[in-house]
């Protein structure tokens, strides 16, 4: 790959991902030159917002391509590529860790992962007169504020980003589902962490006794809150830890899907394949972690 940016900015490049409130906002100017990059991934979520010519990101399964005026969201975990589509393109991207939109409450509500859960694993927001200026105002003042130090700079930064999150996660949930959080029992609440934290072993019945509801129940309840089975729900949580193994340890498939739960290899390469279009193998040889 020989394919270098003509011009990049990088206020907040420096920060340790490992920090609660990781942060990353860079504007970038590249032109057509060369092949795609590789993969990469990354535990963040990122919005990319294309300012000028034309942006392509791909996935495994897909190449979406972004104009003047559109943004994208990408999940956690999800892997992707960016190029310049056209001969020359203007862009900015934010990386985030999901902790900067969290909201502390009188009461409980959902945490953020549980509206992550409800998204695609990518999200396309095309330009419209009526909301054009807002998304770019938002995006612009998020580089004129990218600052480690001065705290109301900060505070300036990670406001946009959750007014930015706020119409992500407007437009692309069903207003329904996010009228049903009125209901949701509160010992569903802390169940996605509770998986997390068990992630290799988890089993319905463990979730179940978690919440003290009967497994049937529970099952029932899952279902209709998070929009996905827990057995599939499970699943692509032990991918996404899968694909850190991957990245960062040189372990054999056979062990990584051990370590994740998956029965053997097999099963681990069909769910695998069948989630993010690639094999295990695929992704391991052309994704980085980042």
């Amino acid at each position: 790959m020989n394919r270098r940016p003509v011009n990049e900015k990088k206020a907040f490049n420096c920060e340790d991902q490992n920090l609660p409130f990781y942060t990353e906002c860079v504007h970038r100017k590249i032109q057509k030159k060369g092949p795609p990059s590789i993969y990469h991934y990354h535990s963040n979520i990122e919005l990319i917002y294309c300012i000028e010519g034309e942006l392509a990101v791909n996935i495994p399964t897909e190449q979406i391509i972004l104009l003047p005026g559109d943004f994208i969201f990408l999940a956690p975990n999800t892997p992707h590529e960016t190029f310049a589509k056209s001969d020359y393109n203007e862009h900015i991207f934010i990386k985030f860790l999901p902790s900067i939109i969290h909201v502390p409450a009188s009461r409980k509500i959902p945490p953020v992962n549980y509206y992550i859960s409800l998204m695609d694993d990518y999200c396309v927001f095309k330009a419209s007169d009526d909301t054009k200026d807002y998304i770019s105002n938002l995006f612009f003042d998020s580089l004129k504020n990218t600052s480690h130090t001065d705290y109301f700079k900060r505070l300036i930064f990670r406001s946009n980003v959750m007014r930015l999150m706020s119409f992500v996660f407007t437009n692309a949930i069903p207003r329904e589902i996010v009228e049903s959080q009125e209901t949701i029992p509160n010992a569903f609440l802390s169940v996605l962490d509770y998986i997390d934290n068990n992630l290799s072993t988890i089993t319905l019945e463990d979730a179940a006794d978690y919440c003290s509801l009967s497994y049937s129940y529970f099952s029932r309840t899952f279902k209709s809150i998070f929009k996905t089975s827990f057995s599939n729900y499970v699943m692509k949580k032990r991918i996404e830890n899968a694909m850190r193994l991957m990245a960062e340890m040189k372990m054999s498939l056979n062990d990584i899907a051990l370590e994740c739960g998956f029965s053997n290899l097999s099963h681990f390469i069909k769910c695998f394949s069948a989630e993010k279009g690639i094999t295990p193998k695929q992704f391991r040889t052309m994704t980085t972690i980042k």
